[in-house]
């Protein structure tokens, strides 16, 4: 294996790690000065409202978010604490457990969404072409995958 980087290759690498720290930073600002839910708290909410039944196996949580299992714990019990979201026994499996949304849950998500999606649009999306958005998408996909 080489330890060499293609030529550009790093540059594009850092200035995509700055790119998303710098977009990412100023939509949870945003949200924060709204008096929303932190980012992190909104991906966990859609990735719940996204499931089949409007319910996730926490351990698919953990594998969609990216976080240990006791990552997804502690954050669901945040959320839990708030009232956004439920825990529920597996009726299968007692030591398995799912996370359901309150109406509060969806309700928070409902008043998200405008502040985050002016984010998107103003922070991101307002810098590309819809080529560049194309081939972003594409490429970031293949990498997904690839990394699966």
């Amino acid at each position: 294996m080489s330890k060499r980087v293609a030529d550009g290759g790093l540059d594009a690498w850092r200035s995509f790690l700055r790119a998303h720290a710098a977009v990412i930073s100023k939509i949870e600002r945003d949200l924060d000065e709204h008096g929303l839910v932190p980012l992190i708290w909104y991906d966990v909410l859609l990735a719940i409202q996204a499931a089949p039944g409007h319910r996730i196996r926490m351990s698919a949580l953990a594998d969609h978010l990216v976080l240990t299992r006791s990552g997804a714990t502690r954050l669901i019990d945040k959320l839990e604490t708030a009232k956004l979201v439920l825990r529920e026994t597996a009726d299968d499996d007692r030591r398995g457990a799912f996370a359901t949304l309150t109406h509060a849950g969806r309700d928070a998500l409902r008043r998200a969404w405008p502040v985050y999606a002016r984010g998107i649009n103003e922070r991101f999306l307002a810098h590309l072409s819809q080529r560049e958005v194309e081939i972003m998408a594409s490429a970031f996909s293949r990498i997904r995958e690839a990394s699966q």
